[in-house]
């Protein structure tokens, strides 16, 4: 066979092998449709729900009438919540009330000390029995990150918090022990000693501050992500909760 023969027969078998691919073989079933799956509704998210895994326990309750209950073990960390919930664009939002307070240390003094240095005086003790103090010693304006990490002291038992090269910050942060809670900066002005004498208020420690927490609805599972404990908490349902007859 010449080329041009050649070409010409190829000409003609391409269709004929194209349009046998694209036809189906006879008796074959049609795919199946896949039915839509239906928005989720507080009537169809209520109930009882286990978010347990390993090292973690969790437990959270959506009530039909619009409120919840939530507890978290998680390591050293307490936390519990109560409040109201709503579904909203197929998610799941969690709103404590009434709003925490948070913890926080309240200045009590700040006073020259002779001897130089920075002091910190807890005067109601140490916040967990047993733990040194951690101070995040501040020197620039801008607020800590991973870019701009603070420089980390500890409260000796005398109440002194070496300093790098002897150089008096610009703010401190005393740290909360245990919860996802970082205190506002203490400013610290002029280069002379300073003694402060703080006092720890715990206020709503141990609650969960949820302002529109959101949880995702995955196949079944509320899917809470909480970037502050660097943890992800998956609830699957248990028991489904129903209105209460009138």
């Amino acid at each position: 066979m010449t080329y041009k023969l050649w070409r010409a027969a190829l000409a003609l078998v391409l269709p004929l092998m194209a349009a046998a691919q694209s036809t189906p073989p006879p008796n074959q079933p049609a795919p199946p449709t896949t039915k839509p799956v239906p928005a989720p509704t507080r009537a169809s998210l209520a109930g009882d729900y286990d978010g347990g895994q390993m090292e973690v326990g969790a437990e959270l309750a959506l009530l039909p009438d619009g409120h919840f209950r939530y507890e978290l073990a998680y390591g050293a960390l307490d936390e519990s919540a109560s409040g109201t919930w709503e579904v909203k664009d197929g998610a799941v939002f969690l709103t404590t009330v009434p709003a925490v307070v948070p913890p926080h240390f309240a200045v009590l003094s700040d006073k020259p000390d002779p001897r130089g240095g920075l002091w910190i005086t807890l005067s109601n003790g140490a916040v967990m029995e047993g733990l040194v103090q951690t101070v995040y010693l501040l020197y620039s304006d801008a607020p800590p990150s991973n870019e701009n990490p603070p420089a980390v002291a500890e409260v000796a038992a005398d109440g002194h918090v070496p300093l790098p090269n002897n150089r008096m910050p610009r703010a401190i942060i005393l740290e909360i022990p245990v919860v996802p809670i970082i205190d506002k900066p203490i400013p610290i002005t002029g280069t002379g000693g300073h003694h402060l004498t703080v006092r720890f208020e715990p206020n709503g420690i141990g609650k969960a501050d949820f302002r529109a927490q959101r949880l995702d609805v995955k196949d079944g599972v509320l899917v809470m992500t909480r970037p502050d404990l660097q943890l992800q908490l998956h609830f699957k349902l248990v028991k489904s909760l129903k209105p209460a007859a009138p």
